[in-house]
Parts: C-alpha cells; structure tokens; sequence
C-alpha cells in the first residue's frame, strides 16, 4: 500500500508561520548574558564586545526571517552558535530558521543541541518534532507531537503539529491513532482547507486498507460483492452494479437495504417503461423486508407522482413523512402532490415543515411559495419566491459536493417546476 505524502501541503502552511516564529524566536544573547552572569555556561559566556555583536546579529537575523530570507536568518543564527556554543537558545533559533527554509533534515541537529544544553526549551522541542515527521522519522516525532499538541497556542503551530502527526501515524500503520489526531484538528480547526484536504485522504486511505483485508479475508462473502457493487457504481459501470447486487441477495436473500439499491440503479438508467416497472418491484420488495424503509416509500411516491398518480403519490409521501419526520424531499414530494391533486390548503402545512428543516433548500421554498399563491397568501408567496432565489443562486455558486460525486443521490432529487 502507498503511504501518505508526509509533506504533503507542509510547504504551503510553513509560509504561513514565518509571523507566528516571532513569538518562538528568543533573545538568545539576553539568555547567554544571564548565564554569564550566573556562571552556568562558560562556553557560552560573551564579553560585552561579543555580546553587541550577538546582539546586531540576532536582530539581522530576525528579520531576514521575517522577510522570506532564509538563507540571510540561516546564516546569521549559525554564526552565534559558532561565537557561544553552549547557549542553547541560538541552536534552537538556528533550527527554527533551517525548518522554515523547508530544510528539516537541516533542522533536527541544532535542535537536538538545544535540548541537549536546556532539556525544558520547549521551541526546540517543538520544531525537532515536526522536523523528524517531514524526513519520515515518525516512530520518534508522534510521541512528541503527541504531547506537545495540547501544550502549544500558536494555532499555526498547533496546525502544523497534527497534521504531521496525523500523516505519521497512518506512516507507522497506526489509523486509530491517527483519527484521534484528525477529531482534534476537526476541533481546533473546523473548516480548515488543508485539515480537510488530509481527512479525505485518511479515511480515503483507511477505506481503502479495510476494502483490501475483506477481499483478501472473505472474497467470496456477500459483503465482498456489496463493495464491488459499490465501486462499480461509482465507476458508472450499472448494469455490473445491479449483478452485484444481486450476488449480494443471492448470498444473504433478506438482507435490507440491496432491493432498493437496484431499485435506485435501475431508475438512473432513465425513462424505459421496462426498468421504471422494475425498479418499483424492488421498491416494494425492499418494504416487504423492512416496512420502516421511508427511502423506498419516496421513491415509489415520486414514481406515482410523475405518472400524475396523485392518489397512490399520496400513500406513498405520507407513509415516508410519518417514518420519518425530517425527510425534507418527501415534505416536498407530498406538498407537490397536494397541490396537483387540488389540496393547495393542506400542502402548506409539509411545506412550511420542509423550509423549517431545509431553509438553504431552493425546492422548498419556490414550492412553498407555489402553495401561498394558490390559497391567495400573495406577500408570503413573494418572500418565497425571494428566498428561493437567494438559495439557487448560492446554490450554484457553491462546488459540487463530494457527496454527489462519489455516493450518487441517495434519492431522486426534487426540482423546482410547478405541480401539475
């Protein structure tokens, strides 16, 4: 199996950090002149001369790395090493300045040195966990990361931290540990595009890992072929879908769920008598296993209401409605319904539900807005009409969703055009 890139985005995110290294970059001639004057570190005491220097330096350096001259910062920080070795603070800007060139190999040594010289110096502590998760030495940077996550408040840091830790876990084959990880950034950093970007993969990753163990363990087995159903749907492949499917029923008849999958599938393939009339017999078969089924209940409603079956239509809806309660599209379905069947009073009532639950749904509210008109509400029809205006146009800017494109619509989506 391929590992996760462990740099991955990590570039992107170090320039973003540069600002945030202001606060971890210490004064390292302060703390070598206050070992001086405690006689703690001989070899890194600095005469008042040097101590100047240093100090000219450090600040030169600051800057260079403030400004994206890493090569600048770099140089100036390896210099105060070489005047006093022994001041911990310099190794540790040193490697700051190496991790935000994009050189964490460069930058572990110097930070080793600074633990080494203070044990307790967190920034170097810091930077030497995310150094050893970008060269790949993950068995000793997620302990580190592991600990430090919590204890860091810079949140570009704190970012940068579970997101190594996160990409080494699933490096060790560690995928517990590497969700917990991911839970945490989904907290800290809820609509984050790169803490997204890297949960996709993950789980895309763990999915992927489970799938193999279960051809490899049980190939034969009814939930082998449900997952091949599944791929192929997703490949477009629908006709080899619906056989897996039914491999699926052949191996385990009264398993819930697989007649309405077919009965999806079959509909997709567009408006042939032959396939719509097959799809509703697995509509009902899925009910006659599980009654409670509101899924299949909708879609045999929305069959009968396209055929201007309003009656039947009716049935349906209603039955899914009271399955459950929050299903939005079958509140649209049986608001539709009553209105084309000339029941325009007692379609307001699932429609005013179905915007409750849904207001960024468009559908809802130009069928509300249809159903207001109809029994003379002509201000409350406009603002309807207003709001499905404003959700379609969101709508259309916002990307198509994930969900569409790798799962299908779980349920044929309800349009806005008038009942009949």
């Amino acid at each position: 199996m391929k590992e996760l890139d462990l740099v991955g985005s990590i570039t992107y995110t170090r320039k973003q950090l540069v600002v945030a290294l202001a606060s971890f970059l210490i004064v390292g001639v302060a703390a070598g002149a206050q070992e001086r004057r405690e006689n703690k570190t001989p070899s890194g005491s600095l005469s008042p001369a040097q101590q100047t220097e240093a100090t000219r330096i450090s600040e030169a350096a600051k800057g260079a790395l403030r400004s994206g001259d890493y090569a600048g910062a770099i140089e100036g920080f390896a210099k105060l090493t070489q005047m006093a070795p022994g001041v911990a603070e310099f190794h540790a800007n040193l490697g700051m300045a190496y991790y935000s060139a994009g050189r964490p190999q460069d930058a572990v040594a110097p930070c080793r040195k600074a633990l080494k010289l203070k044990p307790g110096l967190s920034s170097a502590r810091y930077f030497l966990g995310l150094s050893l998760a970008e060269v790949g030495q993950c068995q000793e940077a997620v302990p580190s990361l592991e600990a430090d996550y919590g204890r860091v408040a810079d949140p570009q840091l704190k970012r940068l931290m579970g997101v190594d830790a996160a990409r080494c876990a699933m490096a060790l084959d560690q995928p517990f540990k590497a969700v917990e990880f991911l839970r945490r950034l989904d907290r800290d950093f809820p609509n984050d595009p790169d803490v997204l970007y890297l949960s996709t993969h993950v789980y895309s990753d763990l999915s992927t890992r489970a799938s193999e163990r279960l051809l490899h363990t049980a190939p034969g087995s009814y939930q082998a072929h449900r997952m091949d159903a599944e791929v192929l749907e997703i490949q477009g492949k629908l006709e080899d879908a619906i056989a897996e499917y039914r491999q699926v029923l052949s191996l385990n008849p009264r398993l819930p769920g697989i007649h309405y999958e077919i009965g999806r599938l079959l509909l997709s393939a567009g408006p042939d008598p032959a396939k719509l009339e097959a799809a509703r017999q697995e509509f009902e078969a899925e009910l006659q296993l599980d009654p409670t089924d509101a899924a299949s209940e909708y879609e045999l409603g929305e069959m009968a209401r396209q055929a201007h079956r309003w009656n039947e239509a009716l049935q349906h809806f209603q039955r899914a409605t009271q399955l459950q309660p929050d299903f939005t599209d079958a509140l649209v379905g049986l608001g539709k319904s009553l209105v084309s069947s000339g029941r325009a009073p007692e379609a307001v009532a699932p429609l005013e539900a179905a915007v409750r639950l849904a207001p960024g749904d468009p559908v809802a509210h130009y069928q509300l807005s249809f159903a207001y008109r109809r029994v003379g509400r002509e201000e409350e029809a406009k603002k309807q009409l207003a709001s499905y205006r404003e959700a379609h146009e969101k709508q259309l800017r916002a990307r198509q969703t994930i969900r569409a494109g790798i799962m299908g619509n779980i349920t044929q989506p309800q349009t806005a055009e008038p009942p009949e």
